[in-house]
């Protein structure tokens, strides 16, 4: 075993001396986890504004209410002349403009809301079924009781807006809020693409050091074959390790970033790990130079991890380009993460990915043991 903690001692202090490492296992992860993590944590605080225009006779105030319980965008109550500004100036999504004959265009099936938009954007679509559905609660509301009591529709619609919906007594398909969950998958996602370039870039020396006669100076060393493979090997997992590591708690310091439990979170990111390490023993098994490595290693590590859901969720992407990722092992990998990080713990969902990526593991492995000899 002392031999064998030589060998990995001694790849990670050399890998270690070079700046260029250093710059891709940490510095560059960070920077982009600080950048993109920092407008994602900075767009969950700033809420899309919705400007409101409203009597405060009649149901306005129950209308308002009603709009409000939907808690991802700032609603304010404006005139219509600052509503119109403010649309021309896009410092809102969209006014709405509460009608002053509520009865007549419930009536008449006429639209309840006025709405003053600039342009259909990604707010205001995700705004726009809010919007009917409160529509259709207030016009619902105000059919089933205007004929027995008028006073009662604003008793009604006082009593939605109390209403609690439904309240789940144990949540167990998922604990964590989703965007706070989606936030720490990208760190996850970034530190995934970066180690398989850090480690893809490590392994490649392999093919230096036999050039160099490194290896054959090793082969009359006391290490046996077996054992200077498993001092790499060892040295590669311990890479990754620490730059996951790092980069994890540098996460946490900075966003104050959750990683679930831990005593699922150290076994599943280890077997990412070795995975990450297999990946980058068979590209350095498959090319002749370092410099193809590192071209190859680059179109792989890019397109599998666009595949794989590690740029963006893979629930985003069309139903056959999901079924395309199952063919990577980033998609597995970020679904386990999903996982622990989110508290679901699905068992079955956690053993399918652990049994996924021991399958990719072991075929890198065997491509890396098959094309990487010793001579």
């Amino acid at each position: 075993m002392r031999k064998i903690w030589t060998v990995a001692w001694l790849h990670l202090k050399e890998h270690f001396k070079s700046p260029g490492a250093l710059v891709l296992m940490f510095i560059l992860p960070g920077l982009f986890s600080w950048i993109f993590g920092g407008i994602a944590v900075e767009s969950e605080q700033n809420k899309p504004i919705v400007d409101v225009v409203m009597n405060e006779e009649g149901l306005g105030a129950e209308m308002f209410n009603l709009l409000k319980k939907n808690e991802h965008y700032q609603w304010n109550k404006v005139t219509l002349k600052q509503a119109k500004e403010n649309v021309e100036k896009q410092d809102t999504v969209a006014a709405i403009v509460f009608p002053a004959d509520l009865q007549g265009r419930i009536t008449n099936k006429q639209p309840l809301f006025d709405v003053i938009l600039r342009s259909r954007t990604e707010d205001y679509l995700a705004l726009a079924p809010h919007l009917q559905g409160t529509a259709n609660i207030i016009s619902r509301s105000y059919q089933t009781v205007e004929e027995l009591d008028s006073n009662a529709v604003s008793d009604v619609l006082e009593a939605v807006v109390m209403s609690k919906g439904v309240k789940v007594e144990k949540q167990t398909i998922q604990k964590e809020d989703n965007n706070l969950v989606e936030v720490d998958l990208m760190f996850v996602g970034f530190a995934i693409m970066f180690m398989m370039f850090g480690i893809s870039g490590a392994a490649s020396t392999i093919l230096d050091e036999r050039i160099g006669g490194t290896w054959s100076r090793l082969m009359i060393t006391p290490a046996k074959k077996f054992q200077i493979g498993l001092g790499y090997l060892l040295a590669y997992f311990l890479m990754g390790w620490i730059q996951f590591a790092v980069l994890m708690a540098a996460m946490n310091i900075m966003f104050d970033s959750k990683w679930g439990n831990l005593t699922y979170m150290i076994p599943f990111a280890s077997l990412v790990i070795l995975c990450v390490v297999g990946f980058g023993l068979m590209i350095a098994g498959i090319v002749k130079t370092k410099q193809q490595a590192g071209a190859i290693g680059a179109v792989l590590v890019v397109s599998t991890c666009m595949l794989g859901g590690v740029y963006w969720s893979i629930e985003l992407v069309p139903e056959f380009m999901q079924k395309i990722s199952l063919a990577v092992p980033q998609s597995w990998a970020m679904s386990g993460f999903k996982e622990i990080i989110s508290g679901s713990l699905h068992t079955s969902t956690l053993i399918k990915d652990t049994l996924a990526l021991l399958g990719f593991t072991a075929g890198f492995f065997l491509i890396a043991i098959r094309g990487i000899t010793y001579e």
